[in-house]
């Protein structure tokens, strides 16, 4: 073990491959969310969404398409993935990323969790990027908690600071203090409705 690694060790506590070498809060700098609004309201914005849903769509139904989409389907859990390929830039990646942060706040759920870990793997960093959405609360006429479509995380990953892929899960409760969720293709089909 290095000086280095033995400091930081002694002064943080041994680093694994797990732990987070930086964890910070995830915000926006006012010229990323002026870049963000603007990138809305462009054609490149309304093709990726809809390049995406058309993966989708033909992923659920067994086909490939150049818009590398994953499903992630359980129980209990529901999502997708998204690959980084040609189809995208560093900059349109993160307004992807952003935007569906966006939908899912436009449901009526708030933001619980926004961070940003970079972890230092044996061969490579890994940095994760992360919004994480939980339905408003409480219905206080019943005590029961309208869970909506569940809780939403939203992590973009780059690996060694290149971008590698993001994932949409929508992850439901299953106890008598919950609403029943909704359905997930009920909030695929709001996630990928184009701006007005």
């Amino acid at each position: 073990m290095g000086f280095f690694d033995n400091v930081v060790g002694k002064l943080f506590g041994k680093q694994n491959g797990k732990s987070a070498f930086i964890h910070e809060v995830l915000s926006r700098s006012e010229r990323e969310i002026s870049a963000y609004e603007a990138w809305k309201n462009t054609p490149e914005c309304s093709t990726i969404i809809a390049d995406i849903e058309r993966g989708y769509y033909l992923k659920k139904q067994g086909i490939a398409s150049s818009m590398e989409v994953h499903l992630l389907e359980s129980q209990y859990s529901n999502g997708f993935a998204i690959t980084f390929n040609q189809e995208f830039t560093p900059e349109n990646f993160q307004h992807v990323f952003d935007y569906f942060k966006e939908k899912g706040l436009d449901q009526g759920y708030k933001l619980a969790q926004a961070d940003r870990r970079i972890l230092d793997k044996d061969t490579y960093e890994e940095t994760i990027e992360k919004w994480y959405l939980k339905p408003n609360g409480v219905d206080d006429s019943t005590g029961i908690a309208d869970q909506k479509y569940g809780n939403i995380l939203i992590e973009k990953v780059a690996i060694d600071r290149k971008e590698n892929y993001m994932k949409l899960m929508a992850n439901i409760y299953q106890d008598r203090q919950y609403t029943e969720a909704k359905p997930f293709t009920e909030l695929i089909e709001l996630l990928f409705k184009p701006e007005k």
